[in-house]
């Protein structure tokens, strides 16, 4: 009985939308229901639809609130019925026996669902981290593939300029001489296709 004691359902708090590392939140009993109202009003200032996996991640919040509160309740109700076991007749204590199994039991119970809200609460924490990292990754390559592109074409056009004022004022070296005399001297093929018209 001594866990539930210290046992703080803060561990489980309420899961933003991005996860922020810093300092940890400390929450009290009394503040589970401002937390619970945050949530509400959270999930009412939504705008548009939201996406299954939002609307799940305030559902758990919710819970997650609720279920503090309510551990919050069965620890001051087995207090209560602690302390009637001390004085009173037969009956009075079997009363209060059971209603401490009964906020026993429901104190665990409460336990188990928090963890399990928190377990889910995590998967869906990773599954945006990775969705997040794989539109990255995706959008990162393509724009990192047309920015490579774009620096070859710059150069290349750095290069042709370059080599187009050497020509200008050295003139063309030898081969490129040559290469333009001969495509100066070869007829086009628009040209012979004339000439045979003209025949």
């Amino acid at each position: 009985m001594d866990e539930f004691e210290t046992f703080d359902p803060a561990l489980f708090g309420l899961w933003p939308r991005t996860p922020v590392y810093g300092d940890e939140v400390v929450m009290e009993d009394a503040a589970l229901a401002d937390m619970a109202r945050g949530v509400l009003l959270e999930t009412k200032s939504a705008e548009g639809s939201v996406s299954p996996g939002e609307e799940l991640r305030r559902i758990l919040n919710e819970m997650t609130a609720e279920m503090g509160a309510q551990f919050a309740t069965f620890r001051n109700m087995r207090a209560s019925a602690e302390a009637a076991l001390d004085g009173g007749d037969d009956a009075a204590q079997k009363l209060a026996r059971a209603d401490v199994k009964a906020a026993t039991d429901a104190m665990s119970l409460i336990v188990r669902t928090l963890e399990k809200v928190d377990s889910l609460q995590r998967q869906l924490a990773r599954d945006r981290e990775e969705a997040a990292e794989r539109e990255a990754d995706e959008g990162g390559y393509e724009e990192a593939k047309a920015r490579f592109l774009q620096m070859i074409e710059d150069r290349a056009n750095e290069n042709a300029y370059g080599l187009y004022e050497i020509w200008r004022r050295d003139g063309p070296p030898e081969w490129v001489a040559e290469r333009l005399g001969r495509a100066a001297a070869e007829p086009s093929h628009e040209a012979a296709g004339a000439g045979e018209d003209r025949r």
